[in-house]
């Protein structure tokens, strides 16, 4: 039964993010611009301001808990110096993270979450978008999680690393699956590999999309999302190349912007 409800749940999810032909716009971590970013404060806000579809980041530590943080090392985030991959779990769940200069103090002691926090806020008909941070190692215990935790709502994932962007599309052949890139040469050179597989696009930093690069992947039935633009005119920009996602630090303040 727990496998038809996550085929279902694929099923509306693909629908949703492969189908629509006007724009997404992606809460980056959430509504970071306002809140810490990767917190259940950032997530509960994105949702709460009308954003349907938000971006966060997974890790794998110690003991093989997934949560959500973006950085390798704890430095810059909490101000306390660990590599999340040695570390327990519990020896920094309650470490909160630093409020950055837009973030409101009233947001201040926001702590570590864990995917499955995440996942149990998704409302109906709106998407998690989970970046992949590590290497496949991860997926064992992120599916773990997902066939757990994930009931209502749609999913998607996004990662840098290539091999595992692939092998998580394996697992998950009906949930959309982009591979993240910054640079140029990197797309050029694995166009067609992108083309030929089973993915479902590319999300891309935004400087190096062009109209011409969007209409190469879309007829090849590829999708082109992008990031990480808090501009109104560079969210125009890529809205004329034809981009159908675009993750942003401001959701709702640049949809506003861009009508």
């Amino acid at each position: 039964m727990k496998k038809i409800i996550l085929i279902l749940l694929a099923i509306t999810s693909i629908t949703q993010l492969s189908a629509q032909q006007n724009l997404t716009f992606v809460g980056h971590r959430g509504a970071s611009y306002l809140a810490p970013e990767n917190t259940l404060a950032s997530i509960n806000l994105a949702w709460e301001l009308g954003v349907v579809a938000v971006e966060c980041d997974i890790m794998l530590s110690k003991d093989n808990q997934v949560i959500i943080f973006h950085d390798k090392k704890g430095k810059r985030l909490t101000g306390q110096d660990f590599v999340v991959k040695e570390i327990e779990y519990d020896a920094i769940k309650d470490y909160p993270i630093e409020l950055r200069e837009s973030n409101l103090e009233k947001y201040a002691g926001q702590t570590i979450p864990l995917l499955s926090d995440f996942l149990q806020t998704i409302p109906d008909e709106h998407t998690l978008v989970i970046e992949i941070k590590t290497g496949v190692e991860i997926l064992p215990h992120m599916e773990k999680v997902i066939n757990e935790y994930w009931k209502t709502g749609n999913i998607a994932f996004i990662a840098f690393d290539y091999e595992t962007i692939i092998a998580t599309k394996k697992i998950y052949p009906d949930i959309p699956c982009y591979y993240l890139s910054a640079f140029g040469f990197d797309i050029k050179k694995r166009f067609n590999e992108i083309v030929e597989s089973d993915l479902d696009g590319v999300n891309l930093r935004h400087k190096i999309i062009n109209k011409k690069l969007v209409e190469r992947f879309n007829e090849a039935d590829k999708g082109v999302w992008c990031w990480t633009v808090n501009d109104p005119e560079d969210a125009k920009k890529m809205m004329n190349y034809g981009v159908t996602a675009i993750t942003t630090d401001r959701p709702k303040w640049l949809m506003e912007a861009t009508k």
